[in-house]
């Protein structure tokens, strides 16, 4: 009677159990992904930008992974993966059901998930299909779906799926990736060691990272060789010649592998605007610029440096009350909790004693030195603070900077920056703020004056003039620098020594519409008026506009159209961006030899002697607007054209007597050096329509020998027809071009003053 009783429990039992079991299996089977859709599966890849020797400048990415197909993949590297992750796979259906059944036991008498005996078609799975969690339910799904994705592909495409998705620490995800991350190579590079090492890694990424700890990754690596020994895929001579070897791993270059900066911020959106933002962080692009890294790198450290001194020099600014405002609320906007290191953050200041500057942000306490003035810092006042870390800060500059450097020969930019810092602030100077150029702007007007015939030793007034401003309902007399003015000079002096009244009398000579007509077609895009005051640079442009007239003069009069992207490929290698060069002649060859010479004046013996230092052949200009609110340097040598600007993003004086001179040659300086070391930078080629003849200033006659002289330079037919003797000229004394760059230590300081 009992065993009839028993046979019908247990038979009852066996019924519920094929019940919940079919019901199980119903249950967790419904609405499972469907494998097939891998067919046109793309990961998310790392898109990648380029300096122009073809170096890694930064990436762009959510996971930073780069594709490679099975077939680029040594044998040895696809070896070491199966060995330890999975070594029934190219026999196995898609689980291993003794390693189930073993990870199965082990989880029983645990009582939980512990082991989980995955294959590697079922890790593929979990990571494209399923949530991490460790569940009896998600592992049934993922055995399921690692059986159908067998049914459906074959091992060399399961593998290359696997191989390109897995997460290999260090934020590398794929097997290229880590290869690179780890050692610097294409997985086709790697030698058995280190593929070996990079294997031993999806068990536990973080635990045998071998930057962060080596002797695991040793351990874990040594692991995987003797699987791969005990497989059959090596054999023990070369395992025993890879456990005597130390692994190692690429230098880490953080930042110069990593550059986000003005320059890199530009690429981004320039590629979001044509090609959207997902395919950026997802598609796996190369993205091919202009840049010069070392340029680019050490014009962030020389504009650090300099800006950081020269608001030393002029001291703790007084804040305008819209700045204020602006910096207040940016302070409330910060949400602190805690400090990272290198950041900028904006924090209230609370006492000021001897040259320690005492600031709170929120309930955090800091101090930071300033050596400069602390007249107009005051309590409440907010303050640029940079957290260095162990609750250390330094202090930030208010004070910005925009730099531009193109290669005047094709309009490639080869260095840019926006401002002091991008971690203070992204907004990018160089192109997105307009400023007054100052005197900057004048070389336009006297290429416009040579047009009309005037030559270097044509004279003009230096005198005062009041011109009636009917935007004002007033009369503007402009003023030179010193407030001293010169009476008759030439058109060489008055640029050179950046005479206001001068330009400003040659300029309503000149007239308006060709003046305007040129600087349009230099590259200044901004609407100019017609106004007298657009001779002393009264309009506002951006640094890469004043960065196009210049590299327009540099390049003989043809202006090439600046641009930073030369190409950009897709993820098979196919280009779908060409850059095509933008270049047409606007200054006839002649007229800009002239101008170019004038420029060159203005170093050898105008407000830009500084630069002399450089010792090889540039010209320039300096500019300054009223009140000492802007301060350019605008110049260029056979090889590069580059524009500093030097000034606060609220418009307010600098500092006394802080010309462009002062301010922003002294940058312009030091980059070109940088840019210009182990390079052999020739002189200029002038149009052999244009010759040299020796001129006495004084009587602007050519000079027979006996009165003074210094060589100017002509287009031929307009030199002067008699000599200093009175004597008709049959046949000009041509000249050869004489060296002017050699520095005369005696006039290093000489140069600092001007024109507004």
């Amino acid at each position: 009677m009992l065993s009839r009783y028993l046979r019908l429990f247990l038979l009852i039992s066996i019924f519920l159990g094929l019940i919940g079991t079919a019901l199980f299996v119903f249950v967790n089977t419904r609405n499972l992904p469907d494998v097939r859709n891998l067919e046109h599966w793309k990961p998310s890849q790392v898109s990648q930008v380029f300096a122009a020797d073809g170096s890694l400048l930064t990436e762009f990415y959510i996971q930073r992974r780069q594709y490679v197909t099975i077939d680029r993949i040594p044998d040895y590297v696809k070896n070491a993966f199966v060995a330890i992750e999975d070594r029934t796979f190219y026999e196995n259906p898609g689980i291993d059901i003794w390693g189930i059944l073993r990870a199965a036991f082990i989880n029983l008498t645990s009582g939980r998930i512990v082991a989980g005996g995955s294959t590697i078609s079922q890790q593929l799975i979990k990571n494209l299909f399923l949530t991490p969690e460790r569940s009896f339910r998600r592992k049934f799904k993922e055995m399921i779906l690692a059986i159908k994705l067998n049914q459906v592909y074959p091992k060399d495409k399961i593998l290359e799926m696997y191989l390109n998705q897995i997460y290999l620490g260090h934020g590398a995800y794929g097997i290229e990736s880590a290869s690179q991350v780890y050692f610097g190579k294409h997985v086709w590079e790697l030698d058995v060691c280190e593929a070996a090492v990079i294997a031993g890694l999806p068990k536990a990424p973080s635990r045998y990272d071998p930057y962060k700890n080596p002797k695991g990754a040793v351990q874990r690596r040594n692991a995987v060789l003797q699987s791969m020994v005990e497989e059959g895929y090596i054999d023990i001579y070369t395992a025993k010649e890879c456990y005597e070897k130390p692994i190692i791993l690429r230098e880490k270059e953080e930042e110069d592998v990593n550059i986000h900066d003005y320059f890199t911020e530009m690429v981004r959106l320039w590629f979001s605007e044509r090609y959207g933002i997902d395919q950026l962080y997802k598609g796996g692009y190369k993205i091919y610029t202009t840049a010069d890294k070392n340029l680019l790198r050490d014009t962030h450290y020389i504009v650090k440096d300099h800006i950081e001194m020269l608001q030393q020099d002029v001291g703790f600014p007084k804040l305008t009350e819209e700045e204020l405002n602006k910096l207040l609320e940016e302070y409330r906007k910060q949400k602190v909790k805690k400090f990272q290191k290198n950041q900028v953050y904006i924090g209230l200041i609370e006492n000021i004693r001897r040259k320690n500057i005492y600031f709170k942000i929120g309930d955090i306490e800091g101090k930071v030195k300033f050596l400069g003035s602390l007249k107009n810092a005051e309590k409440g006042i907010p303050v640029y603070v940079r957290y260095l870390g162990e609750n250390s800060f330094e202090f930030v500059p208010y004070l910005e900077t925009a730099v531009v450097s193109i290669d005047p020969k094709t309009g490639a930019i080869r260095a840019l920056s926006g401002g002091y810092d991008f971690i203070k602030s992204k907004y990018n100077r160089a192109v997105q703020a307009k400023r007054q150029p100052g005197s900057a702007f004048k070389p336009i007007v006297y290429t416009a004056a040579i047009m009309k015939g005037f030559t270097q030793i044509s004279v003009i007034d230096d005198e005062p003039v009041a011109i009636w401003d009917p935007e004002r309902f007033e009369e503007w007399i402009p003023r030179n620098y010193e407030g001293e003015y010169h009476g008759k000079v030439t058109l060489r002096e008055a640029l050179t020594k950046s005479l206001n009244a001068a330009s400003v009398n040659l300029f309503l000579e000149v007239g308006y519409e060709p003046v305007i007509s040129l600087a349009y077609r230099l590259g200044i895009k901004t609407k100019i008026p017609k106004v007298p005051s657009l001779v002393l640079g009264s309009i506002d442009l951006s640094p890469l506009e004043l960065a196009s007239v210049y590299s327009t003069f540099a390049n003989g009069g043809v202006r090439c159209k600046p641009y930073f992207i030369e190409k950009v490929e897709d993820p098979n290698g196919n280009v779908i961006y060409q850059h095509e060069p933008e270049c047409e002649r606007v200054i006839p060859e002649d007229i800009n030899s002239i101008m170019v010479d004038l420029l060159k004046a203005v170093i050898k013996e105008g407000t830009g002697k500084k630069a002399k230092i450089l010792g090889f052949p540039v010209a320039g200009k300096t500019g300054t607007t009223n009140d000492y609110t802007d301060a350019w340097f605008a110049g260029f040598s056979t090889e590069l054209t580059t524009v500093v600007w030097v000034g606060y993003d609220f418009k307010k004086k600098i500092g006394w007597r802080m010309t462009g001179a002062k301010a922003a040659l002294p940058i312009w300086i030091d980059l070109m050096a940088t840019a210009h070391t182990d390079r052999e930078v020739i002189d200029f080629e002038f149009s052999p329509d244009t010759v040299y003849i020796p001129v006495d200033l004084e009587t602007k006659t050519v000079s027979d020998g006996i009165c003074p002289n210094e060589d100017i330079l002509f287009i031929k037919g307009t030199e002067p027809e008699i000599d200093c003797s009175g004597n008709i000229i049959t046949k000009p004394p041509y000249q050869e071009k004489k060296d002017d760059f050699i520095f005369d230590i005696n006039n290093q300081n000489q140069g600092e003053n001007d024109g507004l």
